[in-house]
């Protein structure tokens, strides 16, 4: 059975703008994730280059995944927005059925057939189960270059996916301000669907991520002693 820990201390107005789960799941080892309404599983693994990737499977009888929604962001009214690495190139590399990509206002339908898609540095990009798929949709990603710090690495989605999950499990809605403070500190922001320039968007996630949500809201980008056998960045247990 998986471990529960309970979140640090908060003032209850901090949980009344920011609310977190009452427990969270320890996500840290295990080789697998389940999202949030079970739309997709999450396996984690190294190929023969000993480069970390992730391998999503994202069932197509669910109804989060029929919808095009089990693609991140996941927030409302995040949901349908675009997100940027800018640090990193991003790839995916589908296995079976079909995924849906936005690339820089582009729509791209890809198969296994069409091998390795690239999503270079910088580019706006949110991707999803496509409508023309009739099987689960499973796909690789990874980004290189690998073992940057505050990057877009195995640590984020492992933080992204339990936090949404937990949230689900509590009943409630993840907040917007530690979903920007999970990606701001790995390099990672969203995007509206149109064209904003890099540093404007940066300059808003950086004062919502640190000034808002991590030192008025209490969310935090630290090591949990209790959930970590490694040191990684981790965001705490402070959800």
């Amino acid at each position: 059975m998986k471990a529960k820990h309970r979140p640090c201390m908060v003032w209850a107005w901090q949980l009344w703008l920011s609310p977190r789960p009452a427990r969270r799941t320890a996500t840290t080892s295990e080789p697998s994730l389940l999202a949030a309404h079970d739309a997709a599983l999450f396996e984690f693994l190294k190929d023969e280059d000993d480069r970390w990737v992730v391998q999503e499977t994202h069932y197509i009888g669910n109804k989060v995944v029929r919808d095009g929604l089990s693609g991140p962001p996941l927030l409302k009214p995040l949901h349908l927005s675009r997100h940027i690495h800018w640090l990193q190139k991003e790839y995916f590399k589908v296995e079976r059925g079909v995924i849906g990509i936005h690339k820089d206002g582009q729509e791209l339908r890809a198969t296994k057939a069409d091998g390795i898609v690239e999503i270079p540095a910088g580019t706006r990009h949110r991707f999803w189960a496509h409508a023309s798929s009739q099987e689960d949709l499973v796909f690789k990603v990874w980004a290189e270059p690998q073992g940057l710090d505050h990057s877009f690495d195995e640590n984020f989605l492992r933080n992204f996916v339990g936090y949404h999950r937990d949230c689900e499990k509590a009943n409630i809605q993840p907040s917007v301000f530690q979903v920007i403070l999970f990606g701001y500190n790995s390099a990672t922001i969203a995007t509206p669907p149109f064209w904003v320039p890099l540093w404007i968007l940066k300059l808003v996630h950086y004062i919502l991520a640190y000034w808002v949500g991590a030192a008025l809201l209490g969310c935090e980008t630290t090591i949990c002693p209790t959930d970590c056998q490694r040191v990684d960045m981790l965001t705490s247990c402070r959800w």
